[in-house]
């Protein structure tokens, strides 16, 4: 019996009758096609998360309460909608192009990666000249996903840059964005640039890691000091509030993600700590290449110096190199001497890179380093 006489007789007589009364029989089967592909690759992808489940058929599976119970958490741990009206997938190509970059700079911004995730609830001190007391902030953060072991790893620095080119997305007016949006947003490229899909890949884990943590911020006294008015405010959802989603364009299949809310950006604006620099600052590919070191080099010299200029605010204009080696985490715990003075030396190759780009945009008057004795300890910067 060929396959389509099987296909038949596998059918009752009332979906036969609805089959053949729908002229649109061309949709109903790419739909139908559609559907087997994504349950495949939600199949192959909790196979893969638990090999418990491998070696079984799709029969088997459809009868092992245990997988579809995984099937179904899984479904609810990464919802996905399709989305392929012509009009949809010109929304995602034709992305606003943003013309300033943004940085959240609150407390909780400045500390997320110092390994608080998964430590339970802490205490962050907001210092603030109107509050006669020390005001603290509650915040507990936590990975909330049972099948990717995301816990215990770091909330990096580079997450960071992710999280600031999402922010500065979203604040431009873009709901949906993909991950080559992202990484244009942090190193000003235009669509044009090619990115290679290794680069691609590391962006889509930092966002999926930013849509797994479970953030609970109790900020009524932070509120308070601007608003006496108020008697309770919190936040409780994730990091990255955001949907996955499927973009068809062109017979190709593209991850994308419709943010609902970036709460470190949300959290931020209450105090007002934001920065925001021009689009142009962000591309330096032209003095150096843009490096996962180097995109957070650029992010911490931006913040840094953006302090700086900030008149509410007694600031140094010297930056220590041992500031920026530690947020790269080049401590000799890691590396022997020989790579530790490779590393140190390129990191400040980078830096000097980064600084003569931004004094050739205008952006500093000057740069130069300093001394701590005879050891040159950083960078002092001319406004």
């Amino acid at each position: 019996m060929e396959l389509n006489e099987k296909l038949i007789d596998g059918l009752t007589d009332e979906e036969i009758e609805f089959l053949t009364e729908h002229q649109e029989i061309d949709e109903i089967l790419d739909d139908i096609k559609s559907s087997i592909k994504d349950y495949s690759a939600q199949v192959e992808a909790i196979k893969q998360i638990n090999p418990k489940f491998e070696g079984k058929t799709l029969k088997q599976l459809k009868n092992d309460k245990e997988f579809q119970q995984a099937l179904k958490e899984y479904r609810a741990t990464y919802p996905s909608a399709e989305i392929t009206e012509q009009g949809k997938i010109e929304e995602v190509l034709k992305s606003i192009i943003p013309k300033k970059h943004i940085k959240p700079v609150n407390k909780l911004a400045n500390t997320i990666t110092k390994d608080l995730v998964d430590k339970g609830e802490f205490d962050l001190v907001i210092s603030n000249k109107r509050s006669r007391r020390e005001v603290f902030t509650k915040v507990m953060l936590a990975y909330d996903n049972k099948y990717i072991q995301l816990s215990g790893q770091k909330y990096t620095p580079y997450d960071r840059e992710v999280y600031d080119g999402v922010v500065t997305l979203y604040a431009a007016g873009n709901n949906l964005i993909t991950p080559a949006m992202v990484y244009r947003a942090i190193n000003g490229l235009t669509e044009s640039e090619k990115i290679r899909p290794e680069t691609l890949e590391k962006v889509k884990q930092s966002l999926d890691k930013s849509m797994r943590i479970y953030t609970v911020i109790d900020y009524t006294d932070e509120a308070k000091m601007y608003n006496p008015k108020i008697e309770k405010t919190t936040y409780e959802g994730y990091l990255l509030a955001a949907e996955k989603v499927t973009v068809k364009i062109n017979g190709e299949t593209h991850e994308a993600y419709k943010i609902l809310s970036p709460i470190l950006y949300n959290y931020a604006q209450i105090s007002g700590q934001i920065i925001t620099v021009p689009m142009k600052l962000m591309k330096t590919k032209d003095a150096v290449r843009g490096t996962d070191e180097v995109i957070v080099i650029r992010g911490y010299l931006l913040r840094q110096i953006e302090w700086m200029r900030n008149e509410k605010v007694s600031r140094s204009e010297n930056i220590a190199y041992k500031s920026i080696y530690e947020e790269l985490s080049i401590t000799r715990d890691f590396y022997n001497d020989g790579m530790y003075k490779k590393k140190t030396h390129a990191t400040r190759a980078h830096i000097k890179a980064i600084l003569e780009e931004w004094k050739e945009e205008g952006y500093i008057i000057n740069c130069a380093e300093y001394k701590d004795g005879n050891r040159v300890a950083g960078i002092k910067i001319s406004l």
